[in-house]
C-alpha cells in the first residue's frame, strides 16, 4: 500500500423518482446539502457532498431520476454505485427498462442495492426482502435503509467503503462539495416552490440567484423566480404578496439550515415566455437538455 493513500473515491446515488435519493445522500454525509421534496423528480442536476468517514474520503453524487434524459456517462468515472429502490416494489422496479438499462451500463462497477422506505415493512420481514434481492446475483451488497430514521445508514456506508479504492486524497479537507454555493442556494429555493405552488407551476419556475454576500454575520441573497407564462406571475406573488412572502420565509429557513448562517432573502418574480422550450434558456438556468 503506497504511503499516504486512503480509501478515496466517488459514489453515485441513483434511482427512480421519489425513492429517497436526496434524503439518503444527506443521511450518508450528515448534511442537508441536497434539497428534499415530497414531489417526485425534484433533483435536476447532480449534487455532490464530500464526507470523511474515519480516514476515508468519499464524494457522493446525487443524480436526477433514472426516468430523466440525464447523460449517464457519469457512471464511467465513479467507483461504486448505490441504486435506491422502494423495498415494497423493488422486484418489479428492477425489471423496468430504465433500471435494466442503467444496470447494464453500470455492469463493470460494484452496485449496492439500497432498499429504501424500509420502515414500510415490519422489521422481522426485512431479511426476507434482502434474501429475495440476493437471488438476482446482481449486487455487491443489499441494505434496507430509512434515511429519516437513520436506519441502515452506517451499514450502507460500510458497504460503500469496502468498494472505494486506495489512492491519494482527492480533495482538500476543507471542501465539502463540488457545486457552487450559488447553485446550491438556488436549489434550496426551488425545492420550496413544490411545497407551495401547483406542480405544473413549480416545475416551470426557474430560480436565478443574482447575488450573494455576507454582512454582519448574515447571508444576503437576491434571487429571481422566472416563470414561463405571464399568467403564472400573479400566482407566485399571491394576494397582497402573501404567496411570495411564504416562499421567502420557507426558503430563508432552508438556506439557513444548509449554510449554517442566518439568511436574508430578497425575491423577485419575472417572466420569460416559454423558457422551458428554449434550449438556451434551459442551459442558462442550469437544466439538463
Amino acid at each position: 500500500m503506497p504511503t499516504g493513500t486512503i480509501p478515496s473515491g466517488y459514489a453515485l446515488v441513483a434511482g427512480l423518482s421519489n425513492t429517497g435519493k436526496s434524503s439518503l445522500l444527506n443521511a450518508l454525509t450528515q448534511t442537508s446539502i441536497s434539497p428534499v421534496a415530497l414531489q417526485p423528480a425534484s433533483t435536476r442536476m447532480p449534487i455532490t457532498a464530500i464526507c470523511t468517514p474515519g480516514n476515508a474520503q468519499i464524494c457522493f453524487v446525487d443524480t436526477p431520476p433514472l426516468e430523466s434524459s440525464y447523460d449517464w456517462s457519469i457512471i464511467d468515472w465513479v467507483d461504486v454505485v448505490v441504486l435506491v429502490v422502494d423495498i415494497k416494489t423493488f422486484d418489479k422496479d428492477l425489471e423496468r427498462p430504465v433500471v435494466s438499462n442503467f444496470l447494464r451500463r453500470a455492469s463493470t462497477k460494484p452496485v449496492i442495492l439500497a432498499l429504501g422506505k424500509s420502515d414500510y415493512v415490519k422489521p422481522e420481514h426485512r431479511a426476507a426482502y434482502v434474501a429475495k434481492a440476493c437471488h438476482t446475483n446482481r449486487f455487491s451488497g443489499i441494505v434496507p435503509v430509512t434515511p429519516m430514521l437513520d436506519y441502515g445508514i452506517s451499514q450502507l456506508m460500510d458497504k460503500v467503503l469496502q468498494n472505494i479504492p486506495m489512492r491519494n486524497r482527492l480533495f482538500p479537507r476543507s471542501i465539502n462539495t463540488l457545486n457552487s454555493k450559488r447553485f446550491l442556494v438556488s436549489e434550496q429555493i426551488r425545492t420550496q416552490l413544490f411545497s407551495i405552488l401547483p406542480l405544473e407551476v413549480a416545475a416551470e419556475t426557474a430560480v436565478q440567484v443574482e447575488e450573494t454576500s455576507q454582512r454582519d454575520g448574515r447571508l444576503y441573497v437576491r434571487a429571481n423566480l422566472i416563470v414561463s407564462r405571464a399568467s403564472s406571475k400573479g400566482m407566485l406573488i399571491g394576494r397582497k404578496g402573501q404567496t411570495l412572502e411564504h416562499i421567502k420565509k420557507l426558503s430563508s429557513v432552508a438556506i439557513g439550515e444548509f449554510t449554517g448562517e442566518e439568511c436574508r432573502l430578497d425575491l423577485w418574480v419575472k417572466v420569460r415566455e416559454a423558457w422551458t422550450e428554449n434550449k438556451t434558456d434551459l442551459l442558462e438556468f442550469g437544466y439538463v437538455c
